[in-house]
């Protein structure tokens, strides 16, 4: 029997009690199933979809905090995290990330070979991104690929094929993780210096403001291609311009680089995800 403290220790390795993960994961594998099936999901898959997020997302966890393990307690954010703590040791979060990871792989039943194969590729990407720390400028490109690649498995399982459409919701995907994850990465830039560890926010440098700028720019640019291409409703632009208007919300928290600003950036990025979720919605629908 696992003990109650035990217990809320994995909780907490897993970041089941921090949900903002999961959720900038979900948007767009949601809005990738109104867009792909033109507003008409199967609703079994978005079921298996938004179980396999959660486990994915909190192995993804677990993983990085074991590499990191003898980092973390060397950061002022991360210093009380289980494994840095010793709450948990290396040994039961491995377990643990080989419990989540079987979960995962027990949904795959009832997907299609394309989107087994898919899957492979991204458990690939989200075990390698925690090591790309230590030896490549720009880790958060591995994250954008790990994090988007939910996008992929929506079009294998829903259309069995990977389509222009899919390749341009995961672009689009892709350039805002990588944005949003170089605010997250500000919030840890001085600590990350010392210790040595790659991220965005250090490999910019003074240009990361306009880099910030500029990668969400793209990620709302593509959406707003695929908008026109496509033939969505007006009320997506609407959408479209309540994510701008976020994004120089967050720019402004951003500038001068202050550590709980640039987390409270970060999480405004929920609010992006989900403009961009009911915009998709509306658009294909109305």
């Amino acid at each position: 029997m696992i003990d109650k403290r035990k217990f809320v220790n994995f909780v907490r390795l897993m970041r089941a009690d921090k949900p903002i993960g999961t959720a900038l994961l979900l948007w767009p594998t949601l809005t990738s199933f109104i867009i792909l099936t033109n507003g008409k999901p199967n609703f079994f898959l978005v079921g298996l979809f938004i179980v396999g997020t959660f486990l994915m997302r909190s192995a993804g966890c677990v993983i990085n905090d074991y590499f990191d393990r003898d980092f973390d307690g060397e950061v002022h954010r991360t210093k009380d995290r289980p494994l840095a703590t010793g709450e948990v040791s290396p040994k039961e979060a491995l377990l643990l990330f080989a419990l989540l990871i079987s979960c995962s792989a027990f949904l795959l039943i009832f997907m299609n070979k394309l989107t087994i194969y898919m899957a492979l590729i991204g458990l690939g990407l989200a075990t390698l991104y925690p090591l790309t720390k230590r030896f490549f400028p720009i880790p958060q490109l591995f994250l954008g690929l790990a994090f988007s690649w939910g996008i992929m498995m929506v079009s294998s399982a829903e259309l069995n094929e990977i389509n222009v459409v899919s390749i341009a919701l995961f672009g689009s995907c892709f350039f805002w993780i990588v944005a949003y994850d170089t605010a997250y990465a500000l919030c840890d830039k001085e600590d990350d210096l010392d210790l040595g560890i790659n991220s965005s926010a250090i490999t910019f440098g003074d240009n990361v403001l306009p880099a910030f700028f500029s990668l969400h720019a793209l990620s709302i640019g593509i959406m707003l291609t695929i908008a026109y291409a496509l033939d969505f409703h007006l009320t997506f632009y609407l959408f479209a311009f309540i994510c701008a208007s976020l994004v120089i919300y967050q720019c402004n928290l951003i500038k001068r680089q202050e550590s709980e600003k640039c987390l409270k950036a970060f999480k405004n990025n929920n609010l992006i995800g989900l403009s961009f979720f009911c915009g998709s919605i509306m658009g294909v629908l109305l």
